[in-house]
C-alpha cells in the first residue's frame, strides 16, 4: 500500500470529506488525488495538521472531517492528540501514513516506531486501529458511523505503508486561495445526510 492508495481510498469511502494536511508527501498526494480539490492544505506548517483539523472539525460539526498525516509530521504535532481526546469531536478521523521516515526530505528514518494505534488507544476519547491493506483501510472507514451526532471517540488509523511512492513535489500553497476555496465550498455544498 502506498499514499496514493491510502488517499483513493479515502476518498472513496468519504467523498464528501475535507481533507487536512501538512507539508510533504501527505499533502502532495492530497492534491494529487483530488485534483487540488478543496480541501485544507498547511503550507511550511510540520506538525500543524492535527490541530488545525481539529479546529475545522469542531468549526464545521455537520461535515466529515480527516487529517491526513505523515509520521513525521504527526511526530512533530503529537502533543494535539490528547486535545482531540479531550474534545471528542465525533466528525473528524485522523490517517497517519506510517511509513516510518520523513519521506518529503529524502527519507531519514524516524528514530523509534510511534505505535500511533496503539497510543490512540491508551488515551481516554480517541480510538486506534492499525491496517497494512486498502482493503483493511476501506473496511474500518465504512464500518464507523459518519453521522455528526454520532456518539464515539474519534478514530486514529495506522495506515502502514508498505510501497515508496512519490506523489510529487507539493507546489507552493497560497495560504489566501486555500482558505477560499474552503469557505466557498462549504457554502455550495449542502451537509451529507
Amino acid at each position: 500500500m502506498n499514499v496514493n492508495d491510502v488517499t483513493r481510498t479515502i476518498m472513496q469511502c468519504r467523498p464528501d470529506a475535507i481533507l487536512v494536511s501538512s507539508l510533504g508527501t501527505a499533502t502532495s498526494s492530497v492534491r494529487l488525488v483530488t485534483s487540488d480539490g478543496p480541501h485544507f492544505y498547511f503550507g511550511a506548517a510540520m506538525g500543524s495538521a492535527l490541530a488545525g483539523a481539529l479546529g475545522l472539525a469542531e468549526a464545521v460539526p455537520d461535515r466529515q472531517v480527516v487529517a491526513v498525516l505523515g509520521d513525521g509530521e504527526f511526530l512533530m504535532g503529537a502533543s494535539a492528540l490528547w486535545s482531540v481526546a479531550a474534545y471528542r469531536p465525533s466528525n473528524l478521523t485522523v490517517v497517519v501514513l506510517a511509513d516510518g521516515a520523513y519521506s518529503i526530505t529524502g527519507g531519514q528514518p524516524i528514530p523509534a516506531p510511534l505505535h500511533v494505534a496503539a497510543v490512540a488507544n491508551a488515551l481516554a476519547g480517541t480510538r486506534g486501529v492499525a491496517v497494512s491493506s486498502t482493503t483493511e483501510l476501506a473496511a474500518t472507514l465504512r464500518s464507523e458511523p459518519t453521522s455528526p451526532d454520532a456518539p464515539g471517540a474519534p478514530l486514529v488509523i495506522e495506515a502502514t505503508i508498505t510501497e515508496r511512492t512519490w506523489p510529487g513535489p507539493s507546489p507552493f500553497i497560497d495560504p489566501a486561495a486555500t482558505v477560499r476555496n474552503l469557505r466557498a465550498s462549504l457554502a455550495q455544498a449542502p451537509a451529507p445526510a
